[in-house]
C-alpha cells in the first residue's frame, strides 16, 4: 500500500511515519512538509509543499490511505485565525483533495473532548473538522482522540499535567484523561487506519490505552 502523511514532522506525525515504515504491507510513505527533511528509509518520499496553495500539489495526494496529524497551539500560531488555518483548513483541504484523488482510507488525530458544539474554541474546531472529514467520500475513516500527549521531550505544561493526572489516575478516576504517549497514539491510529475496510471509527483515549496492551 501507498501511504500519505500530512503533519509528518509533529510529535504524533513523526511517530506515524515510523509506524508506517515498519509495516511490511506499506511499500511507500509520502510525506508532505513545509521544509526539506531527510529520512533514512528508502520507503519515504518527501514532498515540500506550500499548504496555503493546495491546488499546486493536490494532484500528488494519490495513494491508498492518508493520515493527518497536523496541529499547533494558540501560542505558536499567534491567533485563533492562524490556529484554525493549520488545524482545520490545511487538514480539511488535504483530506478533500485526497478523496478526490481516490484515496479510500483516512486517519485523523483529533482530541479528547472534541465537539463541534463545545463552547471552547479548540474543542469546537476539532469537532467541526471531525464532522467535515466524515462527510467526505472515503470508504473508511478513523478518528483518534488522545488526551494529553507524552512526548520524547515534553513541554513544561505537559510535564505538570502528566504528574497531576498520573497521581489522580492511581486512584482510579479520570481514566479518560490519562496521558498517552505519541508512539502509542501513532501505533493505534496506523493499525486501525490500515486494517479498517469500511465505515467510521472513533477511538477514544481509554480505548487507545486498552489497545496498546496488545502491542
Amino acid at each position: 500500500m501507498k501511504a500519505l502523511v500530512v503533519g509528518a514532522t509533529g510529535a504524533v506525525g513523526a511517530q506515524v511515519v515510523k509506524q508506517l515504515v515498519a509495516r511490511e504491507d506499506i511499500r511507500e510513505v509520502h510525506v508532505f512538509v513545509r521544509r526539506p527533511k531527510t529520512y533514512l528509509s528508502p520507503k519515504v518520499v518527501v514532498h515540500v509543499v506550500d499548504f496555503d496553495e493546495p491546488r499546486e500539489w493536490g494532484h500528488l495526494l494519490e495513494g491508498d490511505l492518508l493520515i493527518s496529524a497536523m496541529g499547533t497551539s494558540l501560542g505558536q500560531a499567534g491567533s485563533k485565525e492562524k490556529q484554525w488555518t493549520v488545524d482545520y483548513t490545511y487538514q480539511y483541504e488535504a483530506a478533500r483533495m485526497a478523496a478526490q484523488q481516490g484515496v479510500k482510507k483516512y486517519g485523523l488525530v483529533s482530541s479528547v473532548g472534541a465537539n463541534s458544539s463545545s463552547p471552547f474554541f479548540y474543542l469546537s474546531m476539532k469537532g467541526q473538522l471531525d464532522e467535515a472529514v466524515c462527510a467526505l467520500p472515503f470508504e473508511s475513516v478513523v478518528i483518534i482522540k488522545p488526551a494529553t500527549l507524552i512526548r520524547d521531550e515534553p513541554r513544561l505544561v505537559e510535564k505538570a499535567s502528566h504528574t497531576i493526572l498520573g497521581a489522580i489516575n492511581k486512584l482510579g478516576v479520570l481514566k479518560s484523561q490519562e496521558p498517552v504517549s505519541t508512539e502509542m497514539v501513532a501505533r493505534v491510529l496506523v493499525n486501525a487506519t490500515v486494517e479498517q475496510q469500511y465505515g467510521i471509527s472513533v477511538i477514544e483515549n481509554i480505548t487507545i490505552h486498552k489497545r496498546s496492551e496488545y502491542f
